[in-house]
Formats: C-alpha cells, structure tokens, sequence
C-alpha cells in the first residue's frame, strides 16, 4: 500500500533529478518511524534513499526543512488513501460486525507492511504541537480520519455519526498505538477486532 525509498544503496539505480528529492523524504518519513526525529541528519537520510550527501544539501538546506517536507509529504498520501476509502465506503450498507473486522484486518495488515509508516505519523502529530506550521498538514489528516469513519458509521447506520466519529478515532488511535507499542500477533484478533466489533455494534444500536 506504501511506497518506500528503495533501501540502501546499491540494491537498485539510484534516484535522478526529481526523483532524488521525493527517496529524500520517503528516507526521512522511514528513519523517523524506525528511530524518531533525532535520527534525521543529511548524512543518514543520504545513506538511506542510496544517494550521495550532495544531493540532500541541494535539495534542502536544512534536516528542519527536510522534516517539513517529510511530514507534507506523508499527510497528504495519507489523506489521499484515506479519502479512496472513503469513497469505497460511502455507497455501501455494511453490518457493524463485518466492518469492524473489515477496518480491523486493513490496519493490522498497514502495521505489517510497513510499521514505520504509522509510527511516523504520529511522531509528526507530537511534533506540530511543538511547530505550529506543520499543524495544517496534520490537520487534513485527522480530518481524513473522521471523515473515513463518519462514512463508516453511516454504513453501519448510527445515529449520530458526526459525533460517533470522533469516538471511533479515538478509540482507533489508541489501539494503533498499543499495537505499535506492543507488536503481538495476535492483537488485531484477540483485542483490535472484538474492541471495534462492540464498540460499532453499540453504536448502531443507539
């Protein structure tokens, strides 16, 4: 579902031109996810996406600017995935249960393929509280995420899914995290599936 920056160097050509600029930003959106923000120099950011120091000074002046980016970069994929799911979701009349398990398999399976990914994203979140010129970027997609499940419950048919969204990515948000924080192969089954299979069904009924 994600795309990476390509690994070290010499496992495949290394980026030109353009091209050099976008390895840069999936390198640093990986390093962040894998060893946090103090991770992200010029240096290892070049090392990661195969390319040479060069090319990261000529592209961004500073590991602040290419942060920045970094975060721009991963909001608005995001936001775009997110919204295809909207868009699956929004004609559809689904049970609660089978959506629950339904959200549950595709974010355990996001944690698999990729877990940098996520753990990234919220190392930004913690960061535009510290940068208020990254709050815009974090803003989209946390709107992106009441928006997906907004349309979710009203597949589901809720009563009040403008307000139950706000419930669902909370309720969400703190299972990535303990996913993340936790790796269990069995948590999507044993805690994630059952917590959204209750939490969609009493919303249903109300």
């Amino acid at each position: 579902m994600y795309q990476t920056s390509g690994g070290a160097a010499g496992t495949q050509p290394a980026p030109r031109g353009v091209a050099r600029r976008e390895a840069i930003l999936r390198a640093a959106v990986e390093l962040i996810g894998e060893q946090g923000p103090d991770a992200l120099t010029h240096r290892a950011v070049a090392e990661r996406a195969g390319i040479s120091l060069s090319a990261t000074t000529y592209w961004f002046s500073s590991k602040e600017e290419i942060f920045r980016e970094a975060v721009a970069l991963a909001a608005r994929e995001e936001v775009d995935r997110l919204e295809r799911l909207v868009l699956d979701l929004a004609p559809r009349r689904v049970e609660p249960a089978a959506w629950a398990r339904e959200l549950s398999a595709a974010l355990a399976a996001d944690v698999q393929q990729n877990p940098a990914r996520p753990v990234a994203m919220y190392e930004f979140v913690l960061e535009a509280s510290r940068q208020p010129e990254l709050r815009d970027e974090v803003a989209r997609w946390e709107t992106a995420h009441l928006r997906l499940a907004e349309a979710g419950l009203r597949a589901v048919g809720t009563a009040d899914p403008e307000t139950d969204a706000h419930i669902v990515v909370a309720v969400v948000s703190g299972l990535m995290l303990g996913l993340l924080a936790n790796p269990n192969p069995d948590f999507e089954r044993n805690v994630m599936r059952p917590t959204l299979e209750r939490l969609f069904t009493r919303l249903a009924a109300e």
